[in-house]
């Protein structure tokens, strides 16, 4: 359990470790070895009541629920194993390769979506989109502006499927630029960061946060990368994996949410409250599977 990182505000945990220094973790630990034991205690008292079942429920979406929302450090983030493309197919798609590339991914019920626009660095210069990624669990396709011209407006029957739900973290941005540029409104779409706020997650967590809370892997951002030239052709080895890495990333975080969440999907407590924010639990409700 993470209950005191979680309670603390970033303000009082720089505090506490300005005036403990290296005891900070060790208190932390300590106080929520503390709470996991008087959770248990409690639960063990209610073993005859017949509301400890409901109780239990109770105790372990409030675990969950934590589990979920709280930010690592980033000497935990370090320790984690990076995420990667093994056994993932990554194919940056020609204009020959367009039309099965969609017929490809039309057939899918969700898709990882992300985009990549080069960044200005004059004010008042703005680009325009430069890639849309969008991945299956085992496939990322690469769409580059540079490489299809104006063939990519070919990929709005696909983005504003609303049988597909498009998939992502921050998403805001990457739907103003495709509507801007290319008259696409991405539809439906869902955004994590917006998930994991009716979690009880304070802020947005963004890509590092959520691919640690829910696949415990590390994914790096490095700035050279984020911020390179998205219409070069062709794209470094590096700016594919780093492009490829987001839409999957989203694709597995959106069905690793959905196994986290599945046990307590259409659960209540004591006066027929519902566990998952009935928001979240109606965006979610088609992807779970029957009890």
């Amino acid at each position: 359990m993470q209950l005191m990182r979680y309670c603390l505000s970033p303000n009082k945990l720089a505090w506490l470790r300005e005036e403990l220094g290296e005891h900070t973790d060790k208190l932390l630990a300590a106080m929520d070895a503390a709470g996991s034991n008087y959770l248990a205690e409690l639960t063990e008292l209610q073993a005859g009541d017949l509301s400890a079942g409901d109780s239990q429920l109770k105790f372990a979406w409030f675990q969950q629920k934590l589990a979920l929302t709280t930010r690592l450090t980033d000497a935990e983030l370090a320790n984690l194993t990076p995420l990667s493309l093994v056994d993932v197919r990554v194919e940056l798609v020609s204009s020959d390769k367009l039309t099965a590339a969609l017929q490809q991914l039309s057939s899918e019920s969700v898709l990882g979506f992300d985009t990549e626009t080069r960044a200005s660095f004059e004010p008042g210069v703005q680009h325009p989109l430069s890639l849309v990624q969008l991945a299956t669990s085992d496939t990322c396709y690469l769409f580059q502006q540079a490489v299809l011209g104006e063939r990519l407006a070919e990929l709005k029957p696909l983005l504003d499927n609303e049988q597909i739900l498009k998939v992502g973290i921050g998403l805001r941005g990457d739907g103003q630029a495709l509507k801007r540029d290319w008259d696409i409104q991405v539809s439906p779409r869902l955004d994590l960061n917006w998930a994991m706020a009716q979690l009880g997650a304070g802020k947005e967590m963004g890509t590092r946060q959520l691919v640690a809370a829910l696949l415990h892997k590390r994914i790096d951002k490095p700035k050279k990368i984020t911020l390179s030239n998205w219409q070069q052709v062709p794209l470094s080895q590096a700016q594919i994996q780093y492009a490829a890495l987001d839409a999957l990333a989203a694709n597995l975080c959106f069905w690793q949410l959905i196994d986290k969440l599945q046990g307590f999907y259409g659960k209540t407590t004591v006066g027929n409250k519902p566990l998952l924010p009935p928001s979240l639990a109606a965006r979610l409700a088609s992807y779970f599977h029957p009890a």
